[in-house]
Parts: structure tokens; sequence; C-alpha cells
């Protein structure tokens, strides 16, 4: 839990450089996009997945042990920054709550695996569990006052698509 508050606040400093700069990439990347007719998207995805499936495997393995998941949790946090700037500043192309997602994938950490899991409707947020307890607390910090984000969280459970 702790990882993830000190993450909040490297992310709402890092904001403030990032959220200009997202209106330059998501521009100039969109127009490099449809000019090369979508292929630019094939690498950038790539580029996801690499930043994504770690994060995945080592939240997994950190919710093994609670005093794993505050180790695993500090020493990752470069790592869930650089995911995190990654899917902030790759075009979008339109599909906004998808984008919502990977931010809070990455917003989460070190609680990715459970949000995955959530997003994956394996994982019950209204369990009594300590990993779902704290995802929920995760998420309504990482989803306050965000109207996109807590669209997806309802859509996904409802069970509804995301755009």
């Amino acid at each position: 839990m702790n990882a993830n508050r000190i993450l909040s606040v490297i992310l709402f400093v890092l904001s403030f450089v990032i959220i200009p700069l997202q209106l330059i990439t998501t521009f100039v990347l969109g127009i490099a996009v449809h000019l090369t007719f979508g292929l630019l998207l094939l690498p950038i995805s790539c580029i996801w997945m690499l930043l994504l499936f770690p994060m995945i495997g080592v939240s997994w393995l950190a919710g093994r042990n609670r005093v794993l998941r505050e180790i695993l949790g500090f020493l990752f946090l470069p790592w869930a920054v650089i995911a995190n700037s990654f899917a902030a500043l790759m075009p979008s192309m339109g599909e906004v709550e998808d984008r919502a997602s990977k931010l809070m994938l990455t917003a989460s950490w070190p609680f990715t695996w459970e949000l995955w899991e959530f997003f994956t409707h394996k994982r019950d947020l209204n369990a009594p569990d300590f990993a779902s307890t704290a995802l929920r607390e995760v998420l309504a910090r990482v989803a306050s006052g965000v109207p996109i984000m807590e669209q997806v969280i309802l859509k996904i459970s409802t069970r509804q698509q995301l755009d």
C-alpha cells in the first residue's frame, strides 16, 4: 500500500510535465499512425506489452506475501512510472476508455495483478480478502474525480465492453 501511495504522488508531480507532452505526442503520433495506415500501432503495442507483462508478473509474485509486496512494490516503482508515462503518451486513436484502463493498470501498482483479474472478470471487488479490499482503496484513489476512470470501473463491473 505504501508503494502505491508514493506512486500516486510521483505520478501527480509528473503530470505537470506529461500532460503538455501528451497533447503533442498524441497529435504527432496520431498523424504518424494515419500515415503508416496503422502499422505504427504494432511497435507501440509491442512496447506496451513489454512494459505491462513484467508488471503483472511481478505483481502476481508480490501478491503471495504482504512483506514481499512492499519490497517489490518499492523496487519496481520506476518501472511503473515509465509504464504509466508511456501509456499516457501513446496515441489513443479514439479509444479513451482503453487508455484509461492502461493508466489504471500502471497507477494501481503493486496491485496490477489484482486489477488485471478484475478487468478479466476473475476478481470480485466486494470479496472480503486483503487484495480485494486493498484494490478497492487503490481504485478509489486512482479514479477519484476522474469520470473516465470511474466509467471504466463501472463498465467492467457490469461486464460491458470498453470503447
